[in-house]
């Protein structure tokens, strides 16, 4: 019964420490995912900026690596050559130590033994033949024992001294040693910050470079399906460059492009009234018109807004009164909804998580009719005979 016991026992501590271990896991793995979330979750910009301070970051530590390395590189030698010194002198200083405390014991012998010889012979000691040739042996003893005396005091002092002096060496030696020491401390430090800044800033230029893919896709897809629907002109095929450049322009090379409306006449202002915007509550993520990332230096033209409502699974009303032209699921923007208003306008809503299920392809639907719900991020674009408009014209802001 005991051993059944003692077994059950060994059992529910392996099965708890695994369970421990497991939670351990669980809960590494869910900061992992709140760290990824929380990088993926910003904006272009941000993460832009992010990159550019975390570039500068490895810079500098870079510097201060190459800095400190050769600072432990001029060290090492020196703390070789201390440490062996470090061993001599300490070695020879408990030698010394030994030797004095040698003297010390020999330095008491010597005043006992003349204490002893003042106590053989007093001052009223009657004279005699014999006390005579006592008292000339007793001088004599008292003469070698105080020239004995004066050389071992003389030693004691010497020795003293040295251990002094070779012991402020020791010290000065063990300052340089920890020196030394907390230079190398300080260079595995940064190190190891200069490896943990390196993991982030990769992890950030893969996130950002992922998201500067996902816009180019984004833009196709729309400009294929408003094509497809002739709302915007079949864009013609770019012509190969030729050979020759100009300066300038190879200059204006250096900036790539990435987006689908570059030609002056793709943007057009809109003087038309104000009207509802599609969200109640909300902030501009992403604003119209020219961006250059300062990262990778790239042109990207952004033909919609992205607007980030302050409530979740909020409300996506349409913005004028039209017909539905478009309502459905899209491989890369989510559900979307394109709506043709008056006056050649279509007002586009993408990247929604739900249509109503009223909306159907032909029907009218009048200013403020809800045509789905967003989670959080609201693509929304406006065109108007081939142009595209900056959708911020279109709605009122408040």
């Amino acid at each position: 019964m005991i051993r059944f016991l003692f077994i059950g026992l060994i059992f529910s501590s392996l099965f708890s420490a695994n369970v421990s271990d497991k939670i351990k896991d669980q809960k590494n793995s869910i900061d992992s995912a709140k760290k990824l979330e929380s990088q993926i979750n910003k904006k272009l910009e941000e993460l832009a900026n992010d990159i550019i301070a975390g570039n500068k970051a490895v810079q500098n530590t870079a510097k201060q690596i190459e800095e400190l390395a050769k600072q432990v590189k001029e060290l090492e030698d020196s703390a070789h050559s201390a440490n062996l010194e470090l061993d001599k002198l300490t070695s020879q200083n408990g030698e010394l130590i030994r030797s004095q405390k040698d003297m010390e014991l020999r330095l008491v012998k010597i005043i006992s033994e003349d204490f002893a010889y003042d106590l053989v012979a007093p001052n009223d000691y009657s004279e005699s033949q014999d006390s005579i040739i006592a008292t000339e042996i007793l001088k004599n003893l008292n003469s070698v024992m105080n020239s004995e005396f004066k050389k071992l005091a003389q030693d004691y002092e010497e020795t003293t001294n040295l251990i002094k002096s070779q012991s402020k060496k020791i010290e000065s030696i063990k300052f340089d040693l920890k020196e030394f020491r907390q230079k190398q401390k300080a260079l595995k430090s940064l190190q190891t910050k200069q490896k943990k800044n390196l993991e982030i800033l990769n992890q950030d230029k893969s996130i950002y470079s992922k998201k500067l893919a996902n816009i180019k896709k984004q833009q196709d897809e729309m400009r294929k399906t408003l094509e497809s629907l002739q709302i915007l002109a079949i864009k013609p095929k770019k012509q190969p460059k030729q050979q020759t450049q100009t300066k300038a322009t190879a200059k204006n090379d250096d900036v790539r492009v990435i987006g689908t409306s570059y030609q002056a006449g793709n943007v057009k202002r809109y003087n038309g009234a104000k009207t509802i915007a599609p969200l109640d509550k909300f902030s501009v993520k992403q604003k119209f018109g020219d961006y250059v990332d300062p990262v990778y230096n790239i042109k990207i033209f952004n033909e919609s807004v992205v607007l980030r409502s302050a409530t979740t699974d909020a409300r996506v009303k349409n913005v004028l009164a039209g017909t539905i032209v478009f309502a459905k699921e899209t491989p890369i923007l989510d559900k979307v909804v394109i709506v043709e208003n008056s006056n050649g306008i279509h007002t586009i809503y993408a990247h929604l998580d739900k249509i109503a299920p009223t909306i159907k392809v032909g029907q009218k639907v009048k200013k403020g009719y809800v045509i789905g719900r967003v989670r959080q991020d609201l693509t929304f674009e406006v065109t108007q005979k081939n142009y595209h408009i900056n959708p911020l014209e279109l709605i009122s802001m408040k």
